[in-house]
């Protein structure tokens, strides 16, 4: 690697705490030059603006987690279908937990900065559609299930719902909740 892709990719890296930590108004290019360690100006060789340098980082993270949903599909394969869709609710939640890419989600996807509403919307509905298609290749063997196009929908929903959980409250309060939810969900969409 170069060192100016070095430089680049420390730009992204630091960008990314920042934006994910202090949010994107609150973070300047000043800021990610120091942590850096370079000048501020030096940026401008690499992004023609801190809007630049947000949509990159974005496109960065979504991709990240677009491999990683793609990549759950090959280590499900071997369960039973309910076990699957836990598993899979599990690591999709872990991922926002655990990765420093999935708190820039977290902050993006609740109150997205107004000037990237629509860019950050059609980055989440990508990364739907491809949760949806994991989703839609779980549920295609079942004849005991209802609809999978409310499966999926209601799998969403209650992804969101355990994120919030998991993020805000004790990590046995979420495990217990997700147990609870997770039963009426699995009775709700068996036939």
């Amino acid at each position: 690697m170069s060192k100016g892709e070095e430089t680049r990719n420390n730009i992204v890296r630091h960008a990314l705490f920042l934006f994910s930590t202090e949010g994107y108004e609150e973070t300047s290019l000043k800021d990610i030059a120091m942590k850096v360690n370079i000048k501020a100006p030096s940026i401008y060789a690499y992004f023609s603006s801190k809007e630049e340098l947000f949509k990159n980082v974005t496109n960065v993270v979504m991709n990240d987690y677009l491999y990683f949903v793609r990549s759950q599909s090959s280590l499900l394969r071997n369960l039973t279908i309910e076990e699957q869709l836990y598993t899979l609710m599990e690591k999709l939640n872990k991922y926002f937990y655990e990765q420093d890419l999935g708190l820039f989600i977290k902050r993006y996807g609740m109150v997205p900065p107004e000037k990237f509403k629509d860019f950050l919307l059609q980055k989440y509905t990508e990364v739907e559609m491809e949760i949806r298609r994991l989703l839609y290749e779980i549920l295609e063997p079942s004849d005991n299930l209802i609809d999978t196009e409310t499966i999926a929908t209601s799998f969403l929903c209650m992804l969101d719902g355990m994120i919030f959980y998991l993020v805000n409250l004790s990590e046995e309060e979420y495990k217990r909740r997700l147990r609870e939810s997770w039963d009426v969900f699995w009775r709700g969409i068996t036939i």
